[in-house]
């Protein structure tokens, strides 16, 4: 049983005026496109080779209940999503991952903030204060900050 948020803690769209920022500003040499979300202690890391959207955070940093980690991950849990561009075959397009470490060092990221979007191929990025939204082309999405996250 997960814990349930209230709806508006969710962040659906960008604001109508957002920017688009060039994804250059957070790209590095290895097609990964790194932001730090506005206010909060959440990153996420856009890799335009494998086409999809790591969203994480440090364990303690979350403010959320603990979530039930399935038999199979023996590792942390709760802390680390991901979406894919494209659906995976057997697998959800938006998924909490089972992490033995963080995906990205965020200390050289610079910062998305409220207002701002971030797209690479087709994957969007938004934030809202200090909650991030990344959305893929088939309306899936995931939402990350450290006291709420979604899936859908």
């Amino acid at each position: 049983q997960f814990q349930v948020f209230d709806p508006a803690d969710i962040p659906q769209a960008p604001q109508s005026d957002a920017l688009a920022v060039d994804p250059v500003i957070f790209g590095n040499e290895y097609s990964e496109y790194s932001f730090k979300v506005g206010d909060g202690p959440t990153w996420c890391t856009i890799n335009g080779n494998d086409k999809y959207v790591v969203c994480e955070q440090i364990e303690s940093d979350a403010t959320y209940d603990e979530l039930p980690a399935p038999d199979s991950c023996k590792l942390s849990f709760g802390y680390q999503f991901k979406l894919f561009e494209t659906k995976p075959k057997g697998e959800d397009a938006a998924q909490i991952t089972c992490a033995n470490s963080l995906y990205a060092d965020p200390s050289e990221a610079q910062t998305l903030g409220t207002g701002e979007t971030l797209t690479v191929g087709e994957i969007t990025c938004f934030v809202t204060e200090a909650t991030a939204r990344c959305d893929n082309k088939k309306k899936n999405f995931i939402v990350l900050s450290s006291d709420v996250w979604a899936l859908g």
